[in-house]
């Protein structure tokens, strides 16, 4: 696997300390066994059960499709010093970033394998619109077949592009991590359970200084009166502060375990100019190879100069559960990977970020996107002003594919339609021409049409591909698109 920007660091490997068991508390992940556990309650928002899927060219998880059991209150108030709440920095909000949104390429006709939308539709895909709403879908219970009228619990127009995390040298850190013993801390393994006893605090800013962070995964647990964490370093050149580990699914037990850094806080998580890298060294057969560098389960989830490096599932957006609409915003960031390595059922919004395609391990045919967006839930993820770039000798990828996540439970399984539009973006010449959105792994039936192929796989572009007439929204919702993009891969 190449990570040549990784490395830059390598010189301060000496520095690295095994991490540990990093939960602060939180239960030992139980042994899968095939049996469905109950699903969380939406009323705790604090339960935040994993998922043991595997997005690998398979929509079966082969665990048995076990949903893990909700964790609860997982970080424990802690003894220890008394810590004082951080000064809130001052200056007003800061925008999330200052280059302007990227100039709308040509317009072009819609195709069957690339559907442009109109400028009306495009009108309903802006980052703003995609943030406004979210958390709990529909009081916890799906709408009758996906189509029924859908609230959400929070109406909050939660605009991360106005109040961005800031500058992180106006931050007054409440704990600080290094390697070297100079800070608070010397790894990860107690920080966020103590940062997490800080109720009273409106926010807890943890500062790690540069180095090679190595060790078992890191999470940020679950705990309904945590106040929301910053995590930053103050190099703005993140490939200085690395947070890595090498597990995969097949050597973690399920995808879920691979994660190098997993968040399960409630809502307002920041990370800023840090990296996180799985590097396992995934070999040609992709089976039981996911290999997670970010795990993430929070709703109002910031991420700005994060650098996500990995092959397989490297960047995981998830939620608590189906009917959880968790949002997550990342601007100026950078995403790498070959197979499937921007995953999840979140609502999920790319701004100004680089997507990278590896061609070192698979050079024809990645797929970039495996959104698994419930049918009800109106947003997944969303590209603006995004930049999509390859390596040398990388083709034929595509956009993404739907993913189907059989691990849901019995009131929301086959409700899983996978949803993403690229928009204002400059897409490059490794994208598969006219037909960038692939099938391959996807579903093979829908409610329109129940198995109309014999188990070929299906596309469904929008709305009027999955339902039957007269039953989904009016005018058609798009589930993929594109619009105005630019480049040599784009559809001009």
């Amino acid at each position: 696997m190449r990570r040549s920007d990784l490395w830059l660091v390598a010189g301060l490997a000496g520095l690295a300390l095994a991490i540990g068991a990093c939960s602060g508390g939180s239960q030992t992940p139980k042994p899968d066994t095939g049996v469905m556990d109950a699903p969380a309650q939406v009323d705790t928002p604090a339960d935040m059960p994993s998922s043991t899927d595997t997005p690998v060219g398979e929509d079966a998880a082969p665990d048995g499709g076990v949903e893990d059991a909700a964790p609860g209150d997982t970080a424990p108030p802690t003894d220890g010093p008394t810590i004082e709440c951080a000064p809130v920095p001052t200056g007003g909000p800061t925008p999330a970033g200052t280059a302007p949104q990227q100039a709308a390429g040509p317009t072009v006709a819609s195709t069957a394998t690339r559907p442009e939308l109109s400028d009306q539709a495009a009108g309903d895909y802006t980052i703003r619109k995609a943030l406004a709403q979210g958390y709990v879908i529909n009081g916890g219970m799906a709408p009758d077949g996906g189509a029924g009228p859908v609230t959400y619990s929070l109406n909050d127009n939660w605009d991360p592009l106005t109040n961005g995390i800031g500058d992180p040298a106006t931050f007054t850190p409440m704990f600080t991590v290094a390697a070297d013993g100079s800070g608070t801390h010397m790894d990860f393994r107690t920080v966020f359970a103590e940062a997490n006893a800080l109720g009273t605090c409106s926010r807890v800013y943890i500062r790690v200084k540069a180095g090679v962070y190595r060790g078992p995964g890191v999470v940020v647990p679950s705990k309904t009166s945590a106040p929301p964490i910053t995590l930053y370093s103050t190099e703005s050149d993140a490939t200085k502060t690395v947070i890595v580990n090498n597990l995969a699914e097949a050597t973690a037990g399920n995808m879920s375990n691979s994660a190098v850094f997993t968040v399960k806080a409630v809502r307002g998580f920041q990370m800023k100019n840090i990296t996180v890298a799985n590097d396992y060294a995934e070999t040609g057969d992709p089976g039981g190879e996911s290999a997670v560098a970010m795990l993430l389960q929070s709703d109002q989830a910031q991420f700005e100069n994060v650098r996500f490096l990995g092959n397989i599932g490297t960047l995981y957006v998830k939620s608590a559960s189906e009917t959880i609409a968790a949002r997550s915003y990342f601007r100026d960031c950078y995403i790498e990977g070959d197979q499937d390595f921007i995953v999840g059922r979140g609502t999920a919004v790319f701004d100004h970020c680089e997507v990278k395609v590896l061609s070192g391990r698979k050079a024809t045919g990645a797929v970039i996107g495996y959104p698994s967006t419930l049918v009800f839930n109106r947003y997944g993820f969303l590209f603006d002003s995004c930049t999509f770039t390859a390596e040398t000798g990388a083709s034929a990828a595509s956009l993404a594919r739907q993913w189907v996540e059989q691990s849901d439970t019995v009131a929301t399984r086959g409700l899983a339609v996978g949803k993403m539009i690229v928009r204002n973006s400059t897409l490059g010449a490794h994208l598969a021409g006219a037909a960038p959105w692939s099938s391959m792994g996807a579903r093979t039936s829908t409610p329109k049409a129940p198995d109309p192929d014999g188990g070929v796989p299906t596309v469904v572009y929008t709305s009027d591909d999955y339902f039957p007439a007269g039953v989904g929204p009016a005018p058609a919702e798009p589930f993929l698109g594109e619009y105005r993009n630019a480049g040599p891969g784009a559809h001009q």
